[in-house]
C-alpha cells in the first residue's frame, strides 16, 4: 500500500510494508519511503505508525535538507492525467481489465492507453512507470539514433556497432570499448539540450575512453557551454524521472 505524506511543501510517497515483526521501522527506498510495520495492526494503528514516520522524515528534512528530494518528482499517474516528455503531451488512459498481464498502447492524438489486472494489493504506480519507461525507449529509440548519428557525422566520423536506449539511474550514458552506445530514456524529460550534450560526451568517449583534459577539450569544441548542462545533470537529476 502506497500513501503520501506532506512534508514541506512536498508530497513524498511511502510503502506500507505488514510483516512479522516486533517494531517498526522506517526507511529511504529507492522509489519509496518504506514503512514496515507489524502484521497484525489495522485501522487507526496504522495511522499512528504513519504519524511518527511523518514526524521522522521531518526530522531527515531538517538535518539534510534536500534528502527527499529524489521523490519529489516521482510523478502520481492518473486516468486522463497528461504526460509530458521529449517536448510531447500525452494523455494516460488508465483501465483495469480481466486481463493477466499489463499492456500499453498508443492511439490517434498521443493517447496512451494502459490496462492492467484488477488485482487487489498491486502497486499500479510503478505499474504504469515501467510501462511507460519501456514505451518510451522504444517510442523514442529513432530519434535518438538520428541525434546520435547527427553529431557523429559532423564532429566525429567514427565507427557506432550499436545505439541503445533503457531505462537508468546509475548514469545518463556510457561508452562501450565495443563502440557501443547506451543512453537513458530519462534524458527525454529534460530539455533537448541535455540529450545533446550527454550524446556528444558519449560520442567523445570513442576517441577518449576517459575524463582526461584532452577528452574534456574534445567536448569543449563542440559545445562550449557543457559545464552548465553538466551541473544541470548533476543538481537536478531528480526532476527528469518517472
Amino acid at each position: 500500500m502506497v500513501s503520501y505524506l506532506k512534508i514541506g511543501n512536498h508530497d513524498i510517497p511511502i510503502k506500507i510494508i505488514q510483516e512479522w515483526r516486533m517494531s517498526t521501522r522506517v526507511a529511504l527506498g529507492k522509489d519509496y519511503v518504506i514503512l514496515r510495520i507489524p502484521k497484525n495492526i489495522f485501522g487507526n494503528q496504522i495511522s499512528k505508525h504513519l504519524s511518527w514516520a511523518e514526524d521522522w522524515l521531518h526530522k531527515v528534512e531538517c538535518k539534510k535538507p534536500n534528502t527527499l528530494l529524489r521523490y519529489v518528482n516521482v510523478t502520481k499517474y492518473e486516468n486522463g492525467s497528461v504526460f509530458i516528455i521529449g517536448e510531447k503531451n500525452f494523455q494516460l488512459h488508465i483501465v483495469k481489465t480481466e486481463t493477466s498481464v499489463a499492456t500499453i498502447k498508443l492511439k490517434e492524438n498521443n493517447r496512451l492507453f494502459i490496462c492492467f489486472p484488477n488485482s487487489p494489493g498491486m502497486d499500479e504506480q510503478k505499474v504504469i512507470r515501467h510501462l511507460l519507461s519501456r514505451f518510451f525507449c522504444r517510442y523514442f529509440l529513432p530519434q535518438l539514433k538520428e541525434r546520435v548519428h547527427h553529431f557523429n557525422a559532423h564532429y566525429f566520423k567514427q565507427e557506432i556497432k550499436a545505439v541503445r536506449m533503457k531505462y537508468n539511474k546509475s548514469n545518463w550514458g556510457s561508452c562501450s570499448r565495443d563502440k557501443n552506445l547506451n543512453f537513458s530514456v530519462r534524458l527525454f524529460l529534460g530539455p533537448k539540450e541535455l540529450l545533446d550534450y550527454v550524446i556528444v560526451h558519449e560520442l567523445a568517449h570513442l576517441l577518449e575512453m576517459n575524463h582526461s583534459p584532452k577528452f574534456w577539450k574534445i567536448v569543449e569544441n563542440i559545445m562550449p557551454d557543457y559545464k552548465k548542462h553538466e551541473k544541470l545533470l548533476k543538481t537536478n537529476s531528480h526532476a527528469y524521472d518517472f
